[in-house]
């Protein structure tokens, strides 16, 4: 009989593949730094200011990814996250 395939959900210590570059550090602050000067400040709703910030995160995805180089599957696969949050 086969020994049954466990997954585990403890952190094994290995780095992620991959970390933030600094284009895209300062995209995402950028974001929600705009994000939450225009709920503060502005007093703009906050459904409001979701959807600004998806709108937003797909541009940032689209400019990260060229700037990157990223391949098109990445891209699509990116922005079908993105837009399935915004639905």
């Amino acid at each position: 009989m086969p020994k049954p395939h466990s997954v585990s959900c403890v952190d094994d210590g290995t780095p992620s593949p991959r970390r933030l570059s600094g284009a895209e550090a300062v995209v995402i602050i950028v974001i929600i730094t705009t994000a939450a000067v225009l709920v503060a400040v502005a007093g703009m709703a906050v459904p409001v200011m979701l959807q600004m910030l998806v709108g937003a995160g797909l541009v940032a995805v689209l400019v990260v990814g060229l700037v990157t180089g990223a391949s098109a599957r990445g891209l699509r696969a990116a922005l079908r996250a993105l837009l399935a949050a915004a639905t």
